[in-house]
């Protein structure tokens, strides 16, 4: 497992794969992944997986012919490093040290000064406006990729449209073209904002950002303890934001920077006596629903999907009872795992349901009155409404992806997802069962499934599921794109690309019709 965590070469240009088994004649298009590809620069090393200079792979489906190819992005991060051959701007788990050119007093000054180069290291997740593309990370930098070469184009940065320090690389669309996302502002008036995003009409300046809004906003309730947070959820009518218990001591920030070179990553708590809440959003009107709805301690990452039944918000989410994940991906820690069973454990699929208008009155009653689960909420004395979840599979998944197109903020029956390093699961919610993926021959990592429908599919289901999986055999690996069938989730076809092309893990990427 080691090679999954080593820096990979790009295959600028695109190289044909050996097709084996048969892709179904409908899917034409591209699927574009992201995730750290570089970890090294000169005599210096990257501490922590999400510091990884992005890489972005491509692989083009026609039929039976399909191509691959893989390009770092041009990032100012990535530039910089290779101009001056060291980290220059500082990465999520990697404090970059000041120039050693300068003299002692300057390198000491520039601790002081807050002209530090916030990174543009996109290398979390792609978004599609039309037919442009961006990487994202949490920052409020962006940058447009071509599709097709994977050139980076121009960088776009969200903070000059909406005041923000951080944003979601989760950004939901629907189908008008309207984008929502979740940010963050620090400071003495910290808040956390609902920003809606309207579609550009045609003609317009291409950037997506430009009628960008705050359209709703919580207070954070510690300005110097600010709480972390990866996606939210979507439905019709109401925005789903958890703020969990995960946050950024930014006294331990401030003063680890200067005394010891720590990075963010190293003022990152998790507090598990303290309670979730989740804060439900109208997007109406961007107001706030007045219920506090809590839950016991949680961390999570990925929202699955939610959807709103009878009165009820109902919210399923990749949960852990603890924050170890964040310290888990160190590269130190991920490349002294020898096989996928000594994986820590991975988080557990659970649902939660949210009564939108509960009775006044304290009591034992549960107020889900929806049929087919097990999830309950409870009205406490001082108003708020406590949640238990119920989990929808025993097996522990994470990356999840749904039919997002048909399905997302609806009322669904299955979601994929990656279960452990070297399987692919696929969850059916009504029988709370999973189907799994697994190389009979071992040694094979896929990435996030990503579902892709079949043309005028009848079945939620009807479809196919797409990834990029590496084949490691000791400091050897090799990648091939992984063809299943959505409904039985069984293998149909794969393309195996030739050496010298490689990958390493990649974290999320999207499909593209037709390029």
């Amino acid at each position: 497992m080691d090679a999954l965590f080593r820096t990979v070469e790009e295959t600028a240009e695109a190289i044909q794969a050996d097709v084996k088994g048969d892709i179904p004649g409908w899917l034409k298009g591209s699927l574009l992944r992201v995730g750290p590809g570089l970890f090294e620069v000169g005599d210096q090393t990257y501490n922590h997986l999400f510091d990884g200079q992005c890489i972005i792979y491509r692989f083009n489906i026609e039929g039976s012919k399909v191509t691959y190819q893989s390009r770092y992005l041009r990032s100012d991060s990535y530039v910089l490093a290779q101009q001056q051959n060291r980290i220059v701007v500082s990465e999520f788990g990697t404090n970059a040290y000041p120039d050693p050119c300068k003299s002692i007093f300057a390198r000491f000054f520039s601790y002081f000064t807050s002209s530090e180069k916030e990174t543009d290291n996109c290398n979390v997740n792609l978004m599609q406006v039309r037919d442009e593309v961006y990487t994202m990370t949490e920052t409020p930098v962006m940058w447009k990729v071509d599709p097709q070469t994977l050139d980076s184009v121009e960088k776009v940065d969200r903070s000059k449209h909406v005041a923000l320090n951080m944003m979601t690389a989760h950004p939901h669309v629907e189908p008008d073209g309207t984008i929502w996302n979740m940010a963050t502002r620090f400071g003495k008036d910290g808040l956390y904002g609902l920003v809606k995003i309207p579609l550009l009409d045609e003609g317009e300046n291409s950037n997506p950002m430009q009628k960008a809004y705050m359209l709703g906003t919580i207070p954070q309730k510690s300005a110097m303890y600010p709480k972390y947070f990866h996606s939210f959820g979507l439905t019709p009518n109401y925005v789903i934001f958890i703020e969990q218990p995960m946050y950024v001591n930014v006294w331990k920030l401030m003063w680890s920077k200067l005394l010891s070179g720590k990075s963010v990553s190293y003022a990152m708590e998790f507090d598990p006596k303290t309670q979730v809440q989740f804060h439900v959003f109208e997007k109406a009107t961007g107001k706030v629903l007045p219920t506090k709805y809590l839950a016991d301690s949680f961390f999570t990452f990925h929202h699955i999907n939610a959807y709103e039944e009878d009165g009820q918000l109902v919210v399923d989410v990749c949960c852990a009872e603890k924050g170890d994940i964040v310290a888990d991906l160190y590269l130190s820690h991920l490349r002294g795992i020898s096989k996928p069973e000594d994986v820590p454990e991975y988080a557990e699929a659970r649902r939660y349901v949210l009564p939108l208008h509960p009775v006044q009155a304290a009591g034992e009653e549960n107020l889900v009155t929806l049929v087919d689960t097990n999830a309950a909420a409870v009205v406490q004395e001082d108003g708020s409404v406590f949640c238990t979840h119920e989990l929808l599979c025993q097996e522990g998944i994470e990356l999840p992806r749904i039919n997002y197109d048909h399905y997302n903020g609806k009322k669904y029956q299955f979601f994929y997802g990656v279960a452990g390093f070297d399987q692919l699961g696929k969850v059916d919610v009504h029988t709370r069962s999973m189907k799994l993926w697994k190389d009979s021959e071992g040694g094979c990592f896929p990435s996030e499934p990503i579902f892709v429908p079949a043309p005028d599919a009848g079945a939620e289901d009807e479809g196919v599921v797409l990834s990029l999986v590496v084949k490691s055999s000791g400091a050897n690996r090799s990648v091939f794109l992984l063809v299943l069938d959505g409904e039985t989730f069984t293998e149909l076809a794969r393309a195996e690309v030739p050496s010298p092309a490689e990958a390493c893990f990649n974290i999320h990427g999207i499909f593209m019709p037709d390029v």
